[in-house]
Protein backbone atom coordinates (compact mmCIF):
# COMPACT_ATOMS: atom_id res chain seq x y z
CA UNK A 1 0.00 0.00 0.00
CA UNK A 2 1.15 3.54 -0.67
CA UNK A 3 1.04 6.46 1.78
CA UNK A 4 2.38 10.00 1.92
CA UNK A 5 4.40 11.07 4.94
CA UNK A 6 4.59 14.74 5.91
CA UNK A 7 7.28 16.16 8.20
CA UNK A 8 6.87 19.45 10.09
CA UNK A 9 9.14 21.89 11.95
CA UNK A 10 12.26 20.30 13.47
CA UNK A 11 11.29 16.89 12.12
CA UNK A 12 11.35 18.30 8.58
CA UNK A 13 14.84 19.65 9.27
CA UNK A 14 15.94 16.26 10.58
CA UNK A 15 14.79 14.49 7.39
CA UNK A 16 15.65 17.30 4.97
CA UNK A 17 12.30 16.95 3.15
CA UNK A 18 8.73 18.12 3.70
CA UNK A 19 7.01 15.10 2.14
CA UNK A 20 7.85 11.55 1.17
CA UNK A 21 5.69 9.00 -0.67
CA UNK A 22 6.45 5.42 0.27
CA UNK A 23 5.19 1.90 -0.30
CA UNK A 24 4.57 0.05 2.94
CA UNK A 25 3.74 -3.53 3.82
CA UNK A 26 0.26 -4.44 5.03
CA UNK A 27 1.88 -5.46 8.34
CA UNK A 28 3.15 -1.89 8.92
CA UNK A 29 -0.42 -0.66 9.21
CA UNK A 30 -0.11 1.85 12.07
CA UNK A 31 2.16 4.84 12.67
CA UNK A 32 4.00 2.95 15.43
CA UNK A 33 4.49 -0.23 13.38
CA UNK A 34 5.65 1.79 10.38
CA UNK A 35 8.08 3.88 12.41
CA UNK A 36 9.48 0.78 14.11
CA UNK A 37 9.95 -0.94 10.74
CA UNK A 38 11.64 2.08 9.12
CA UNK A 39 13.84 2.60 12.17
CA UNK A 40 15.08 -0.96 11.92
CA UNK A 41 15.41 -0.96 8.11
CA UNK A 42 16.84 2.51 7.40
CA UNK A 43 18.00 3.69 10.86
CA UNK A 44 19.33 7.29 10.98
CA UNK A 45 16.57 9.88 11.24
CA UNK A 46 13.91 7.17 11.59
CA UNK A 47 15.63 5.87 14.73
CA UNK A 48 15.86 9.42 16.13
CA UNK A 49 12.16 9.90 15.47
CA UNK A 50 11.31 6.59 17.14
CA UNK A 51 13.39 7.52 20.19
CA UNK A 52 11.51 10.84 20.43
CA UNK A 53 8.11 9.20 19.84
CA UNK A 54 6.68 10.22 23.21
CA UNK A 55 7.06 13.90 22.37
CA UNK A 56 5.95 13.63 18.72
CA UNK A 57 2.36 14.00 17.52
CA UNK A 58 0.93 12.06 14.60
CA UNK A 59 -2.00 12.72 12.33
CA UNK A 60 -3.68 10.58 9.70
CA UNK A 61 -5.47 12.50 6.96
CA UNK A 62 -5.13 15.77 8.92
CA UNK A 63 -6.67 14.42 12.13
CA UNK A 64 -4.65 13.89 15.30
CA UNK A 65 -4.49 10.19 15.98
CA UNK A 66 -2.99 7.57 18.24
CA UNK A 67 0.25 5.79 17.37
CA UNK A 68 -1.72 2.54 16.98
CA UNK A 69 -4.53 3.83 14.75
CA UNK A 70 -4.79 2.02 11.39
CA UNK A 71 -3.16 3.23 8.18
CA UNK A 72 -4.87 2.54 4.85
CA UNK A 73 -3.80 2.77 1.24
CA UNK A 74 -3.61 6.40 0.12
CA UNK A 75 -3.47 7.86 3.63
CA UNK A 76 -1.44 10.91 4.57
CA UNK A 77 0.60 10.43 7.75
CA UNK A 78 2.07 13.52 9.42
CA UNK A 79 4.74 13.74 12.12
CA UNK A 80 5.12 16.98 14.06
CA UNK A 81 6.41 18.20 17.40
CA UNK A 82 3.90 19.40 19.96
CA UNK A 83 2.75 22.98 19.43
CA UNK A 84 3.85 25.44 22.07
CA UNK A 85 2.89 29.01 22.54
CA UNK A 86 3.20 31.86 24.92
Amino acid sequence: MKISILFFAGIREMFGVHEKDIEILESENSPYKLLSFLSEKEQGSWTKLLNAKDSIRVAINQEICDWNDPLNDGDELAFFPPITGG
